[in-house]
């Protein structure tokens, strides 16, 4: 069976190793959804900090460019190119399918960990020989 000892208890191990994926997968999908959600605000707030370049000098409005850009990168590793200032609708989808395909997967190891978590006890037919033994009780004769 699956079954180990611990301390002096029987613990069934996939019911243990459903418990263990349930939380990790709820840690998981709560970091993969702020990530996502980060993507989507650096995503979102891009146009507008494009546009907050004003007429200054040359150099000052450069470095707001580059740092705009750099935030943008550094936030959901989308990289634009030199010349390019916008954002581009497929850009944006498929920036955006990294963090949902990541949450996705963590809501899927939940569902598997509460699969594993719910399981019984099933015992094949071939399995029934291969139980321990019940242990034989003894009677104590009884003196004459």
């Amino acid at each position: 069976m699956a079954f180990f000892y611990f301390g002096k208890s029987r613990v069934f191990l996939p019911k243990l190793l459903g418990s263990f994926i349930l939380v990790l997968a709820i840690i998981m999908f709560v970091v993969s959804s702020g990530y996502m959600f980060d993507s989507w605000d650096a995503m979102v707030k891009y146009p507008s900090c494009v546009s907050k370049i004003g007429t200054q000098t040359d150099q000052v409005a450069m470095l707001q460019y580059l740092d705009c850009k750099d935030s943008l990168y550094n936030i959901t590793g989308l990289q634009l190119r030199p010349d390019q200032s916008r954002i581009t609708s497929r850009q944006f989808v498929i920036t955006l399918l990294s963090p949902v395909a990541e949450l996705l997967f963590w809501a899927a190891a939940f569902v598997l960990g509460l699969f594993l978590y719910k399981t019984r006890i099933i015992r094949p037919d071939f399995a029934k020989h291969l139980e321990e033994p019940a242990a034989m009780h003894f009677r104590k004769k009884r003196k004459k």
